[in-house]
């Protein structure tokens, strides 16, 4: 495979509403991870909160940045499905 997963987005449960919106984690190459709810199919440039793994949340909220990276895991190990509403972007 080869490629390197760099977000996972889950659509809403919210199937019947017109206007939706996605959960976006995001792994960035400084390690930290980046989390949006943007409507479907936007970019969550300037839109994303920035978890640190050094300093920052790790320091101030321990175990927010684990709890992220599992629900990053939880979305890949589901699988991209349209069903399910989820698609995984890879670099």
């Amino acid at each position: 495979m080869g490629e390197t997963i760099r977000e996972v987005r889950y659509l809403t449960d919210d199937r019947d509403l017109e206007d939706r919106n996605e959960l976006v984690i995001g792994f960035g190459g400084n390690g930290d991870w980046y989390v949006a709810v943007v409507p479907e199919g936007q970019k969550p440039i300037g839109k994303s909160v920035r978890i640190c793994t050094s300093g920052g949340a790790s320091s101030a909220v321990p175990g927010l940045g684990i709890a992220i990276a599992q629900a990053f895991r939880a979305l890949v190990d589901a699988g991209e499905s349209e069903h399910k509403g989820i698609r995984i972007i890879c670099d």
